[in-house]
């Protein structure tokens, strides 16, 4: 059975912040990798599961983040993510 995939529609600041974090730069790299930029957005495609797993730590790693806008940044991109599960 194919697994449903998703498009995840990132502005560049979310891009960079996720690219920016070690721990999710090391988990999810792979999938930071396979980013198409498309207009004003960065594009990836993930599996259902794929996009649940970095979510997971995108989530984790906002609230843990050392400063407000670090924070503000990743927990932007959580919502962007999670918004298209």
């Amino acid at each position: 059975m194919k697994s449903e995939r998703v498009e995840i529609e990132l502005y560049l600041y979310e891009f960079e912040a996720l690219k920016a974090n070690r721990m999710i730069s090391d988990m999810c790299g792979r999938y930071l990798k396979s980013a198409e930029k498309r207009g004003d957005y960065f594009v990836i495609d993930l599996s259902i599961q794929e996009a649940n797993d970095l979510a997971g730590w995108v989530a984790a790693e906002a609230n843990h983040a050392t400063s407000k806008r670090k924070s503000e940044h990743l927990n932007s991109a959580c919502d962007a993510i999670e918004a298209n599960i």
